[in-house]
């Protein structure tokens, strides 16, 4: 028997999961299973209990969230998990956004827009990370992996400036991992490791 879930995130600074609760029912009614956290939508959705939620998914299942904005604050995490609960084979209602994943012709006519909406974001994101190391190059600034730089960090040692720029503007560890061709983990480590005032 499919089952409806609905996700609730809370940000640190606002209190309104009543709202976001009272949206969801108005559609579902019958909510089998109420998931609510405060965390900062900036967060990667794996390290949420919504990843945990859509990795939990079955065919049929419903995930219904207030707003997409609940998903997250960056297209790129947003897509990320649209990709995820589409590839369950569930479907993704946003009752404020009035949008709606699952697996149809409609669907994915739509995520192909949100698609192309996000690789638009991750390629600005790319240039101007691109036009930063040119800058720096022309500068006179040596680029490429410092001498004794660990293997955990190596490939990102040169871009550390680059890194905290985008952690500052609110870009995602996921976004910074694309950008940059490795996993999250080893931004994670990185940051860790490297820039640690900016967690």
């Amino acid at each position: 028997m499919p089952k409806i879930y609905a996700y609730i995130r809370i940000s640190k600074d606002t209190s309104d999961a009543d709202n976001q609760r009272h949206e969801i029912a108005q559609k579902f009614p019958d909510v089998d299973e109420w998931i609510e956290e405060t965390v900062s939508g900036n967060t990667d959705a794996s390290e949420r209990r919504l990843g945990d939620l859509i990795e939990r998914l079955q065919p049929g299942d419903t995930l219904a969230a207030a707003d997409v904005s609940r998903l997250g604050r960056r297209s790129l995490d947003v897509m990320e998990t649209c990709a995820r609960v589409m590839k369950k084979k569930a479907r993704l209602v946003a009752v404020k956004s009035d949008l709606e994943l699952k697996d149809d012709i409609g669907s994915e006519v739509m995520f192909f827009a949100l698609s192309l909406g996000a690789r638009i974001e991750r390629e600005m994101i790319s240039a101007r990370t691109k036009a930063a190391l040119a800058r720096r190059k022309a500068e006179g600034v040596k680029l490429g992996r410092p001498k004794g730089a660990t293997s955990t960090n190596a490939k990102l040692a040169a871009h550390k400036d680059d890194i905290a720029k985008m952690l500052h503007n609110k870009v995602s560890k996921a976004a910074i991992a694309r950008t940059f061709a490795v996993s999250r983990d080893t931004v994670r480590k990185f940051i860790k490791q490297e820039l640690t005032h900016l967690k």
